[in-house]
């Protein structure tokens, strides 16, 4: 059994190598791969396990022989889940390991915010003390935290905010109620927001769900955090918002054109590389998670599935199977 990982590991220590290696043969792969060399890679594996690399419909139109891959990372818009069950190629995906961490950095970037604590910084480095007019902060006792999705990270970020006497509003596809939170619609949850964290998928529902128009429904003042991808966000309207005062302030783990370069220059938001997830304890929890989704595969009872490959007998059209389709729509 040919294991490949991929693309270069953020973490991957001899033990956990060692690890791996009980399941099968294994190759890792230390760079970032252009199209044709992935599927080289692909072409000579049985079961792969993916971080960087973008798979879209025609590089796994043309991967033989590979028959499951899992992601490392939770979000999955980096791969045609259409494309990789056509190609006989179950996928998974690691929803769990980093629930705890980005529910934490949640409150990092949202005090870093609410409490100037770049410009404070800034500001005692060269020799203030002292001063507080440009450093008023808000509390966030009282207050209501609207979420965007009511998924794992989602309700772990409910809990900090119940720590903080923090209100918890949030909103869901489906309206179904969720315990620790009042689950309203999507435009109630824009009006009552003091802070809006958005916990959904990017996916072709998702993209652009927070438009101008609903970012203008936003109370005065209102802070947005986004630990998703930037993509959920219309990064002008965004941008103009936060320049002008109309928003209060953002924190956001991930940027997108065209705006990025605007983004930047604003006081008023503290920025952070994709970093929400990058804790010890969850890079242990996402190989932990990694070694299950291929261990449970090898054992026949596959977990945390987005997509089954199908079978011979069902691209001849001879078999119809129930399969779990992956998330879709937001708030899931």
């Amino acid at each position: 059994m040919k294991i490949v990982y991929l693309d270069e590991p953020t973490f991957l220590p001899e033990e956990w190598h060692e690890r791996f290696r009980r399941l099968g043969e294994v190759e890792v792969f230390d760079d970032r791969p252009d199209a044709e060399t992935a599927v080289q890679r692909l072409c000579t594996s049985d079961l792969a396990i993916v971080e960087w690399t973008h798979l879209p419909a025609q590089v796994l139109s043309r991967v033989r022989r590979l028959r499951y891959l899992t992601l490392m990372t939770t979000s999955f818009d980096t791969i045609n889940l259409a494309a990789a069950r056509a190609a006989g190629i179950t996928v998974a995906h690691c929803p769990t390991y980093s629930s705890q961490s980005v529910a934490e950095h949640v409150f990092g970037l949202l005090l870093a915010v609410i409490r100037r604590l770049r410009a404070a910084d800034v500001a005692v480095r060269r020799g203030v003390s002292h001063c507080y007019g440009p450093f008023l902060g808000m509390e966030l006792a009282g207050r209501t935290i609207g979420l965007l999705g009511t998924g794992r990270i989602a309700r772990a970020v409910a809990r900090v905010a119940a720590g903080f006497g923090m209100r918890v509003a949030a909103t869901n596809r489906t309206g179904a109620p969720v315990a620790g939170m009042t689950v309203v619609p999507l435009d109630d949850l824009l009006h009552c927001s003091d802070v809006l964290s958005l916990h959904v998928p990017l996916d072709r529902s998702t993209r652009g769900l927070l438009d101008g128009d609903r970012l203008a429904r936003l109370r005065p003042g209102a802070i947005v955090i986004n630990t998703c991808r930037a993509d959920l966000v219309d990064q002008v309207a965004l941008a103009a918002m936060l320049a002008d005062g109309r928003l209060g302030g953002a924190g956001l783990d991930d940027l997108a054109e065209p705006a990025a370069a605007d983004i930047r220059t604003l006081e008023n938001v503290v920025l952070t590389p994709g970093t929400a997830w990058y804790t010890d304890a969850a890079r242990v929890a996402n190989l932990v998670e990694a070694y299950d989704n291929l261990a449970s595969f090898l054992a026949g009872r596959p977990i945390n599935v987005l997509a089954y490959g199908c079978t011979d007998r069902e691209a001849r059209g001879e078999s119809r199977v129930v399969v779990r389709h992956p998330p879709t729509g937001w708030g899931e």
